[in-house]
């Protein structure tokens, strides 16, 4: 899976989905209070997903990524962590549904994939049985030995060699992707809606990474399941996302389908991701990169959060933050002068 090549491929349904989407969060505000001041983390996302699609989210270290998908699993204490705005699973508000509601949707209708899968397992326990707690808990009644063969056959479905054998195995006696493939069972296991894979191919070789890509694939086309992506990887974006919405700051800059926003992104930020790939053709040429850093979350800048970095910044540019708005059909950016750099 080489990030040389931004070919979209494999990525499942293109277009949007509708009003009845499996997931929407609209207007979805994350802070922390610190010691240093009030980290705003997400700052106004809305995104929605449908039944069978793939969404990415893309961004560098700190974009509100990760932030934005543990509101959705309900995974960030309150206090420190004050979330506003929407988050609503089919026609279940989780901000303000019940804790026995929402645990029903957490884990079992909407599951999550967590990063370095290695230290995510717990070492002490066998996989099957850490594979088959999944039944015990959602799934009350379900015999010990019932969960156990259970565990066994998704080990089997996510392609771990003499998976009946293995079930008895520590996490410290399987490979960083097979790991990861015990993490994929263990998210699966009770046929969730949608799949959140948080930086899935962290610290994985490429053709492991592209095993992994083509193994949740291969689950969504079987299931019906959505996905979404969480990765600052472009290769992985391009290959497996049908569509893509790109963060910086906490905010969406930029979203459309990915093989559009690859070929001509309509934000500065973008276009400076796309260039940064290494090309085989390029060799010679000292490799792009955005200048600068991402701006300290206890200091956001005013106007466009991006204008300190970006190349062709204007005076407008830090006085004003545009609102993310139409470009061209089913393409948005948050740019006052989208137009001009979608046109190139």
């Amino acid at each position: 899976m080489a990030v040389a090549h931004l070919t979209p491929s494999a990525a499942g349904p293109v277009s949007a989905p509708d009003d009845g989407a499996l997931l929407a969060v609209a207007d979805l505000r994350v802070s922390f209070r610190t010691p240093h001041g009030v980290v705003d983390a997400v700052r106004g996302v809305s995104f929605s997903v449908g039944r069978g699609e793939t969404v990415g989210i893309l961004g560098e270290s700190g974009s509100g990524k990760s932030v934005s998908v543990g509101a959705v699993m309900g995974l960030l204490d309150s206090p420190p962590a004050r979330i506003g705005g929407e988050i609503r699973y089919r026609d279940v508000d989780l901000l303000r549904a019940s804790a026995r509601e929402t645990r029903r949707i957490h884990g079992d209708r909407i599951a999550m994939i967590n990063q370095d899968a290695v230290t995510a397992l717990n070492p002490g326990l066998t996989v099957g049985y850490q594979i088959a707690e999944m039944f015990r808990v959602h799934r009350p009644g379900t015999s010990r030995d019932d969960a156990r063969r259970k565990a066994a056959e998704l080990m089997d479905r996510v392609k771990i060699p003499s998976a009946r054998e293995r079930v008895q195995s520590y996490p410290h006696e399987f490979s960083g992707g097979m790991s990861q493939r015990v993490m994929i069972a263990m998210a699966i296991a009770l046929e969730p809606d949608l799949l959140i894979a948080d930086e899935p191919t962290t610290a994985l070789d490429v053709t492991v990474q592209a095993q992994i890509m083509q193994l949740l694939a291969e689950l969504r086309d079987e299931t019906g399941m959505a996905l979404i992506l969480i990765t600052h990887d472009l290769g992985v974006v391009a290959e497996s996302v049908a569509r893509v919405l790109v963060m910086y700051a906490g905010r969406i800059v930029e979203r459309g389908p990915t093989a559009e926003v690859i070929a001509r992104p309509a934000h500065p930020y973008t276009a400076g991701l796309m260039s940064s790939v290494p090309r085989a053709e390029h060799k010679d040429r000292r490799l792009a990169t955005i200048e600068g850093a991402p701006p300290v979350l206890t200091a956001i800048p005013p106007g466009c959060t991006f204008h300190p970095r970006c190349a062709r910044s204007r005076p407008v540019c830090s006085r004003e933050g545009p609102e993310l708005g139409p470009v061209v059909p089913g393409r948005e950016s948050a740019c006052h002068f989208a137009e001009e750099v979608y046109g190139g």
